[in-house]
């Protein structure tokens, strides 16, 4: 029987088996595209992407430099921009800077106390106002402006305010005062308003005032009268201050010339429970003491300078009563805006 075909069959066995063994001992210089579902490996010598590059800070076009008087403290802005510099590392010359996604409103700032007997420390109630009336908080972090200021000192630093996605400073404003208070306004641009408060006001004289002090009188002169949103001023090497005024309040000033009878010394106003003068709000005395007073012994027949600091409503009828509760008082109207 003839033994051809089955050679013929196992030469071609012999050479399918030896064609892969051919191709895989073979290098090629083309490149092998990955099967589909997989991905080709990662190129080591590939460069990194690089990161992205921030926006150049960019001043406010059309500011000028310009103040602000808020508590005990006179605060002039000196510039303005915005930056993606974290606030962290803003104003930081030895150290590298650091940048993120967000946009700040930088404004460089000189913070004077013009108290010389107490610190300033503002924090909290400081804000910039977008057009669309927002209130964006402080960010105080690492400005020297946002830290205690000494007695008669300024600090120079910035205020830094993280901005939505897509906002503008223009008709923005500075702003200073908590939520539920009387608040001060500096436009950043354009022209500055002239402030409202403090305004001076007429307070008529009480003239003699029946102590409660032995029935002492005393010649009560009020030489100054001014409504503020707050009050803050040195005397006799102290510092004396307010708070700001809640909405719908205001603070009244009044300043005394206090004159004591010729035979009479140690004559003086008493402002405590049962005093020589009370607060009269739409007629009801309600026996509030002044949120401030200076009112001090009188010697025979000389005139002291004295104060007093009301806390009052801004609207209705505000009167001043002055004498002792069982003796003769008299009310003198506070004028209001």
């Amino acid at each position: 029987m003839p033994r051809r075909p089955l050679r013929r069959l196992s030469q071609a066995i012999a050479l399918a088996v030896a064609i892969p063994v051919l191709a895989a001992g073979c290098a090629t210089e083309e490149p092998v595209a990955p099967l589909d579902g997989q991905q080709a490996a990662a190129n080591l010598d590939a460069e990194p992407e690089p990161s992205p590059t921030p926006d150049a800070p960019a001043p406010l076009v059309g500011f000028t430099p310009r103040s602000i008087s808020y508590l005990n403290a006179e605060i002039t802005v000196t510039g303005v921009e915005v930056s993606q510099q974290t606030p962290r590392s803003y104003g930081d010359t030895t150290g590298t800077p650091e940048y993120g996604d967000a946009h700040y409103a930088y404004l460089t700032v000189k913070v004077a106390n013009q108290l010389n007997f107490t610190t300033f420390l503002v924090q909290d109630g400081v804000f910039l106002a977008l057009a669309t009336d927002e209130l964006i908080p402080l960010d105080s972090s690492g400005s020297p402006a946002t830290d205690v200021i000494a007695p008669g000192a300024t600090a120079t630093g910035w205020y830094a305010f993280e901005l939505p996605a897509g906002a503008t400073l223009e008709d923005a404003s500075l702003v200073f005062g908590p939520a539920g208070h009387r608040q001060e306004r500096l436009p950043l641009i354009g022209d500055l308003p002239t402030p409202e408060y403090p305004k001076a006001i007429t307070v008529a004289s009480p003239g003699t005032v029946l102590t409660g002090n032995s029935g002492c009188p005393l010649t009560v002169e009020v030489e100054e009268a001014y409504l503020a949103h707050w009050v803050g001023f040195d005397e006799g090497g102290r510092s004396h201050t307010t708070k700001q005024a809640e909405a719908g309040r205001l603070k009244l000033h009044l300043g005394l010339a206090v004159t004591g009878p010729a035979n009479r010394s140690g004559c003086f106003i008493a402002t405590g429970s049962g005093g020589d003068v009370h607060l009269i709000v739409d007629g009801d005395r309600l026996g509030d003491y002044p949120e401030l007073g200076g009112t001090t012994n009188v010697a025979a027949g000389a005139t002291d300078r004295q104060y007093l600091v009301f806390d009052i409503p801004d609207s209705g009828q505000v009167e001043i009563e002055w004498g002792s509760l069982g003796g003769k008082q008299v009310r003198i109207p506070v004028p209001l805006p």
